[in-house]
């Protein structure tokens, strides 16, 4: 949890916020497409902000596009903080203080997905193999029987490798595939990958307020936000499931 890292969430917002507003300007400065998701794309539109136990920030961009930020944002972002893989599938921004590093930025990235059938079975296959593998400090009490089994399995089979050579092997497979219509957050983590997108979803964005920042969201956030959470994603959870959640790494 977040005071385990020496970080409040109301500390974890404020950091969150800063983070947002340099990205969010390296991005305006060079026009680089992005919108609010996930999480984030429901605390825009039922709290104008962050939902209130929400502990990280996701941004969802191209392939295309995150190759320009990638290039960029380094250059031109505030010292304070970084762009960097850090130790999972999910490239992160993060403040180079560790001890607010319980604070970070998520960016999904949308690829083409390989055509229906065998081929996309096996893609999906892979970079769950993958995910799995990557994974590390598993609390497999969060897990049936079954994916407990496949966790340890894929966590042993990436024993042998570094996480270099994982995370450029998981980048080639999200790669792989060049054309299409069909596209998916190919670093989400395990079914939120298997959504599948489509570019008109997110071809026009629209701007709404998101706390004191500014921020891009797809114009039919409704469409989107129903997907995600299902037709009643503006009720809050109940009270117990109001907690903040980390990917296990």
């Amino acid at each position: 949890m977040p005071e385990e890292k020496g970080l409040s969430l109301e500390s974890i917002h404020e950091e969150l916020l800063e983070q947002l507003r340099d990205i969010t300007a390296v991005c305006k400065r060079h026009s680089i497409r992005y919108n609010m998701m996930c999480g984030s794309l429901l605390g825009t539109v039922r709290h104008k902000g962050f939902i209130p136990w929400d502990d990280d920030v996701d941004l969802l961009i191209t392939r295309e596009e995150f190759t320009r930020f990638r290039e960029i944002y380094p250059r031109e972002c505030d010292p304070r903080f970084e762009l960097t893989y850090l130790n999972t599938w999910t490239p992160r921004v993060m403040n180079r203080d560790p001890e607010k590093a319980a604070a970070f930025t998520d960016l999904f990235i949308l690829d083409h997905v390989p055509p229906e059938g065998l081929k996309r079975k096996l893609w999906f296959l892979e970079l769950h193999t993958l995910q799995g593998m990557l994974k590390r400090n598993v609390d497999y009490s969060r897990f049936g029987l079954k994916h407990r089994i496949l966790l340890w399995g894929t966590h042993v089979l990436g024993l042998p490798f570094t996480t270099k050579w994982k995370t450029a092997r998981y980048e080639k497979v999200s790669t792989r595939c060049k054309t299409g219509d069909d596209l998916c957050m190919s670093n989400g983590a395990f079914e939120l990958m298997m959504h599948i997108w489509h570019p008109s979803q997110f071809e026009k964005l629209v701007p709404a307020q998101f706390e004191d920042v500014e921020v891009l969201i797809p114009e039919n956030w409704d469409e989107i936000l129903t997907i995600l959470f299902g037709p009643d994603y503006m009720t809050p959870p109940p009270p117990e499931e109001r907690v903040a959640k980390h990917l296990d790494l």
